[in-house]
């Protein structure tokens, strides 16, 4: 492949956070970056204790070195005037390219279920702003969101699966049935990000190959992005990265440079 690599996940900095994950610092990251040869990141701030929502620790990262990083803000979607302010202001926010949302907590996933956000599709639909959406067991609903809203960008998550799950080969089949479906949306793209996190497995991580090979074809390599999610990764980075640059015989070198980067770097509108 010929093109810049762009992760497109990794959490920073390393702050107080609520739930699981965690962050890096912008040092560490760099260095994580540089050894294993990925030149751009997208960002993904963590929601602090209680759930508070400050992006401007990540947008100090991307305004310091603003040709390797981009973010991909957070918001307090309950707050629905302060959402759709946020939404309005992202296109001259510099460094801010669009909104992730964990659909994984259970009071966006209430709202979600309970089909109450049909005011934050039509805003993020309105004022062109691309969403990352981390929402497995909810797929069908985000079909129904893409149908409703055909300009409205959407990238989903690790494939739409369970973080912190293991599946083996048989089950991971059947956990990307629903995302299979999604593929029929133009509007829909795929982050093909912490894939070795949900197999019990060492590189070449066998029981992905297959997963990634029905993904590919349903969604073509312009609306599948790689990503590594690096601060839960149980490998290597290199091994993470290796899986699609070395691993894939069924990926085509014009395949990887749109998958590695060259896509997410297009759909969030990073020249």
């Amino acid at each position: 492949m010929s093109g810049v690599i762009c992760d497109a996940q990794v959490h920073a900095p390393d702050l107080p956070h609520a739930g699981r994950a965690h962050g890096i610092d912008p040092g560490d990251l760099v260095r994580a970056m540089d050894g294993a040869g990925v030149g751009r990141a997208m960002v993904v701030p963590l929601a602090g204790p209680g759930e508070t929502v400050d992006n401007a620790p990540a947008l100090a990262i991307a305004a310091r070195d603003p040709g390797r990083f981009r973010v991909m803000g957070l918001v307090d979607l309950p707050d629905r005037g302060a959402t759709i302010a946020a939404l309005r202001a992202l296109h001259t926010t510099p460094g801010l390219v669009g909104i992730r949302v964990p659909f994984v907590r259970a009071l966006y996933r209430g709202l979600l279920e309970q089909d109450r956000l049909g005011w934050f599709w039509g805003a993020a639909e309105t004022y062109d702003v691309p969403l990352m959406l981390n929402v497995p067991g909810n797929l069908a609903r985000i079909g129904t969101v893409a149908a409703a809203h055909p300009r409205l960008r959407i990238a989903i998550d690790h494939f739409g699966l369970e973080p912190y799950t293991i599946f083996d080969a048989k089950g991971l089949l059947a956990e990307i049935g629903p995302l299979l479906s999604l593929a029929r949306y133009p509007n829909v793209s795929v982050k093909a990000t912490a894939l070795p996190c949900n197999v019990a497995e060492a590189y070449p991580f066998p029981s992905l190959h297959e997963p990634v090979r029905l993904v590919v074809a349903a969604f073509g390599a312009r609306r599948v992005f790689w990503g590594s999610d690096l601060t839960r990764l149980t490998v290597s980075y290199a091994d993470a990265m290796r899986l699609f640059t070395e691993a894939l015989p069924f990926l085509s070198a014009a395949d990887k440079d749109w998958v590695m980067g060259r896509a997410i770097c297009e759909w969030s509108g990073w020249s």
